[in-house]
Order: C-alpha cells, then sequence, then structure tokens
C-alpha cells in the first residue's frame, strides 16, 4: 500500500492509501483533502497509521514531518512502567502466586506490585496503580478486601515453599529462622501492639514481632507475629512447630542465632525430633572451662574444637579476623566504662560495669578476663554429627536473613505500619513478604541487588502520546539497553 496525492478540482490535494494493481489504483481509504500545508502534513501522517495498523506494513525511508505540527497533533500524557509490570507479572507466574484463587487475588499481587515499584501507603498505592500502570482500584474497596488478603497467608505459603522446591532445590533439611520489630506511628498500646525492646530504636512506641522462615538463600517460606512485648527466644518453637505440623515435615533443622537459645527451646526441638544449628552464649560459662578452651584452641587461626554438653555438641571455632574484630569491640567498651566510673557520664548498660550506688560503679574484673579470653571464638550448639566447617558454614547462612530483612524494611518500606487490626497486619506484612519473595527471585537469577535491577528495570518507561486527530494513545517505550536484556534473559530463565 502507498499514500497517494491527487488534486481536486477546488485545489484541494485529496490523500489516499492505495494499492496497485499493474497500472490499476485500487483506492483503499480515503484519508481527507488538505488545503494548507499543515494540513497535508497531517493527513499524510494519518495515512502512514492507517497502513501500519491495517497491515503492520513499516515505510523503508524515515518521513519528514514539521516538528511544530507534530506538537500540535500530539500532547503527551505522561508514562508507565510497562515493562517493570510485564516483568513483575511473569514472576508472580513463575511462583506460582497467579494459581491462589480468590476474588480478591488480582488486587492482592496489583498491591504488591505496587510495593516493590513504588512502596508507599494504600491510598498512596491506590494512586500510584493508577498513574504508573492504568489499574484503577475504589479506596474503600481496597481497605474492605485487606481481611480477605490475610486469608490467602497459608495459599502464599505453600506456592512460595513449592516454587523452592521446584527451583532452589529446597529440602527442608536447613532453614534459617530470625525475628524483627516493625513499630507503629502511635503510642496508644493494645492486645497485640505493645511497646518493648526495639530493633527500630523506637523506645516507648508500639510494635510487633515478625518471626520469618527463609531458605539458605534467603528466600521467604513463612512469616508469624507476636505481640510487641514479647521474648524473641519464646517465639522459635510456636513458629517452627506450627511450620512442621502444616507442612508435615518429617525432618528439618532450623539455623538460629544465640538470641533463641535457650535450654528449654532445645530440649522443645528434640522432644519434636528436629534438629539445629544455634549460636551459643559463651559468656554464661564458667572460667575454669573457658581456660581449657582457650588452651586447646591456642588461638590459631581456623582452629576448631568440639565439646559435649547437655544441649548437644558445642562447636568452638577461633578466627583473627574475628579476633581483631572482637578486641576493638572490647576496647570501645573498656573506654566507656571508663567515662562512666569517673562521672563524666550517665551511667548506662555496660557488661563490664557493676553498679555499687546510684551513681558508683566498679569495673567487673572477672567479666573482662572471661571476655579477653574468649575474643576470636564463636560457639555453635547442635545435635548434628556433621563436620565443624559444615556447622559453621550453616550458622553463616544467617546473614541472607538479615538481608531479607533490611530489604523489608529498606527497600519495600515494610515500616511503619498504619493497620491497628490483627488481620489487616497480616495482610500487610503479607503483601511485603510476596514482594520480598519477588525481589529475593531477581536477585537469585541475576546474582544483583535487588535495588540495581528494579533501578535498571524502571529506566526503560513507557510514554503514552494522544492523537488529537485520531482520538487514540500511541505508546512508544524507551531503548532496551543490552544491559537490561541480559538481566531480563535471567529472570525469565527456566533453571
Amino acid at each position: 500500500m502507498r499514500i497517494r496525492l491527487v488534486k481536486t478540482a477546488s485545489s484541494s490535494i485529496a490523500v489516499q492509501v492505495v494499492d496497485y494493481r499493474g497500472k490499476r489504483a485500487i483506492i483503499r481509504k480515503h484519508i481527507g483533502s488538505a488545503k494548507t500545508k499543515e494540513d497535508l502534513i497531517l493527513l499524510r501522517d494519518i495515512a502512514r497509521e492507517w497502513i501500519m495498523q491495517s497491515s503492520g506494513q513499516q515505510s523503508l525511508l524515515p518521513e519528514k514531518t514539521d516538528n511544530d505540527v507534530l506538537l500540535r497533533k500530539y500532547k503527551y500524557r505522561g508514562f508507565r512502567y510497562g515493562l517493570v509490570q510485564e516483568v513483575i507479572q511473569k514472576v508472580f507466574n513463575t511462583l506460582g502466586l497467579n494459581r491462589l484463587g480468590g476474588k480478591t487475588e488480582k488486587m492482592f499481587l496489583d498491591l504488591a506490585l505496587i510495593r516493590v515499584v513504588e512502596p508507599a501507603s494504600k491510598r498512596e498505592s491506590q494512586r500510584l496503580l493508577s498513574t504508573l500502570f492504568g489499574i484503577n482500584y475504589d479506596l474503600t474497596t481496597i481497605y474492605r478486601s485487606l481481611v480477605g488478603f490475610s486469608r490467602l497467608k497459608d495459599a502464599v505459603e505453600k506456592q512460595m515453599i513449592a516454587f523452592a522446591q521446584r527451583r532452589l532445590g529446597f529440602d527442608f533439611s536447613f532453614v534459617l529462622y530470625d525475628i524483627t520489630t516493625l513499630y507503629f506511628e502511635t503510642f496508644t498500646d493494645d492486645e497485640l501492639r505493645k511497646a518493648g525492646f526495639s530493633k527500630d530504636n523506637k523506645v516507648g512506641q508500639p510494635q510487633i514481632l515478625v518471626g520469618l522462615i527463609v531458605s539458605r538463600e534467603g528466600f521467604p517460606l513463612s512469616f508469624a507475629i507476636f505481640e510487641g512485648n514479647t521474648f524473641e527466644g519464646n517465639t522459635l518453637i510456636p513458629v517452627i512447630l506450627d511450620f512442621k505440623k502444616k507442612h508435615q515435615i518429617t525432618t528439618l533443622t532450623v539455623v538460629a542465632d544465640a538470641a533463641m537459645i535457650s535450654h528449654k527451646n532445645i530440649t522443645a526441638l528434640k522432644k519434636a525430633g528436629l534438629s539445629y544449628i544455634v549460636g551459643a552464649r559463651l559468656g554464661n560459662m564458667s572460667k575454669q572451662l573457658i581456660l581449657g578452651i582457650d588452651k586447646e584452641l591456642k588461638r590459631r587461626d581456623g582452629a576448631c574444637l568440639r565439646v559435649n554438653t547437655e544441649d548437644g555438641f558445642l562447636v568452638l571455632h577461633f578466627s583473627v579476623k574475628r579476633y581483631t574484630k572482637d578486641m576493638h569491640e572490647m576496647e570501645k567498651q573498656l573506654e566507656k566504662a571508663k567515662v562512666i566510673m569517673e562521672g563524666k557520664k550517665e551511667g548506662r548498660r555496660n557488661k563490664f560495669l557493676s553498679k555499687m550506688t546510684k551513681t558508683e560503679y566498679v569495673l567487673n574484673t572477672s567479666v573482662v578476663e572471661k571476655a579477653k579470653l574468649l575474643l576470636g571464638v564463636k560457639g555453635y550448639h547442635t545435635d548434628l554429627n556433621l563436620p565443624e566447617k559444615t556447622i559453621i558454614d550453616r550458622y553463616a547462612d544467617l546473614w541472607q536473613i538479615e538481608k531479607a530483612f533490611r530489604i523489608s524494611k529498606n527497600d519495600l518500606t515494610a515500616r511503619p505500619i498504619y493497620h491497628f487490626h490483627r488481620q489487616t497486619i497480616i495482610a500487610h506484612l503479607l503483601i511485603c513478604v510476596v514482594s520480598l519473595a519477588v525481589l529475593k527471585y531477581m536477585e537469585i537469577q541475576t546474582g544483583k541487588s535487588a535495588h540495581y535491577v528494579m533501578e535498571k528495570l524502571k529506566s526503560v518507561t513507557d510514554g503514552r502520546m494522544f492523537n488529537t486527530i485520531t482520538g487514540k494513545e500511541i505508546v512508544m517505550r524507551g531503548e532496551i539497553t543490552d544491559e537490561i536484556q541480559e538481566l531480563l534473559k535471567k529472570i525469565y530463565l527456566p533453571h
């Protein structure tokens, strides 16, 4: 098809789209008649669009068009993150989250989508979904649907575990567990939101505790919430036993830090037939035992020692790098202790000081001596008869769950929480956990940080131009660089 210009009897120029059959021209579309140069430019542009839409035929040579005319013809309507939406929707499908079922599934996933892209309140999320993706919801409907979202928790966790088994080789042999706190912008307690020890430095503000189970890669598998004043060590057993029962697990090893360790917890894990690798509190041991450990390890880099205790094996490991770090921290604490003893600063929590009166402190030399003997030493309790290096390496995987918390709090802005009912709080956290799963999937697939991948994807936008002549919107996507193409290949990689 070609554009044909024909001079009419009224001295106008008719613009037509024609096909040539031999020497005969067949008119496919009469576009209009132009009386001015500007009209002719616009009509020819409309003719080219009609050809492309009806046949997909592209012009071999770029057409020259007057910029001023084009500016009058097209109105800019903003941009959208079309590529980001396509990628995240495919990740949802890969994770199996498109099979949750229920009327609220699409809205739930759309709220997870916007939290990955631009985390915000539910009100702002409604606006951003409309602006950035053309997805429109009534705000009241979103609020009313939150209770329904909380009922998706078991289905979401089931799909994420199935994905981890299918694609990450997850087999329940090791799971990582840790706890964090999330605060609320209020100073009013209730039965769930209570003031307690805050990891966010929000003293006196109500909070909740969130227990998270992840795979060795840091991929989220399950979460639970507790009252804000709960001792974190008391969360381990209920979360792990519920996880075991829900997924009919016969063998499982939980890896957790020293805050979770107690004789009671270890006894409960043994009774449930579960294995454990948990950090040991070495400072509670007798000085005689610590002297024996120091003598055996001889402060040799990489030296290990295994000791039988009532809580299973105690694996001890010495590291020169850790020794240097511990020494630096100890010197800082001793310097602070000295300032407090001299009365130059109010007494605060310092493990090397003993309080004599309201304002007088003395150095606890026994604690100082034990701390010096333990510099560079890390301990692990376990019931597994595995090589020391394997025990140490599995415990070191806990950095993955710490990173998951950082992503949730910083990249996904999971805090502060503005909801106050248990079910809506669970719904908010479930949206955050699904968003975390998307970002962790991208990290695992690409080997890049979630922040880096999202910044690259968001650099490609879809410009929206409204054609004032045809009344249609044209979407023009920005350039996808080779670097982004490589990221997309890795994200879509099937294995």
